[in-house]
């Protein structure tokens, strides 16, 4: 039996589909990562608290571009994924919703957010912009 060039393309396409799913929700099998960076202005400190439905990071002070990281697991059997971050500097809080998974499971693997005076922006690895910002309200 002798077997088209044809055929051999079809049966590696065939193959080689479920991979391709597979790699393009990498997120289910590997850690997510989240960068929160101080922009604001020279000598100004942030503090950072950032929580999850199962997990407290604890308070954090970053001096001027100084970067808080930690990472976490989806878990897609329970309700969805959340992480916010309540963000102190000059005596004023704002609230950052740092993960959410309907929102940025599809997004780049490391979120990473800068802080800045009047506003906060999430890194968009493809395009090497800051993009979704989000304005401080005074």
């Amino acid at each position: 039996m002798v077997i088209s060039s044809s055929h051999i393309l079809f049966f590696s396409l065939l193959l080689l589909s479920p991979l391709m799913v597979v790699s393009h929700f990498w997120t289910i099998f590997t850690y997510r990562h989240i960068y929160i960076r101080n922009d604001l202005e020279n000598g100004t400190f942030l503090t950072i608290h950032c929580t999850g439905q199962h997990k407290d990071f604890g308070v954090q002070k970053l001096n001027y571009k100084e970067e808080f990281k930690f990472q976490f697991k989806i878990n897609f059997w329970v309700d969805p994924t959340l992480y916010f971050c309540g963000l102190t500097w000059d005596r004023k809080l704002h609230i950052l919703k740092a993960f959410d998974e309907h929102r940025d499971v599809t997004f780049c693997k490391d979120l990473k957010w800068s802080v800045t005076k009047y506003q906060t922006c999430l890194f968009n690895c493809d395009t090497q912009q800051y993009v979704k910002c989000e304005r401080h309200d005074y």
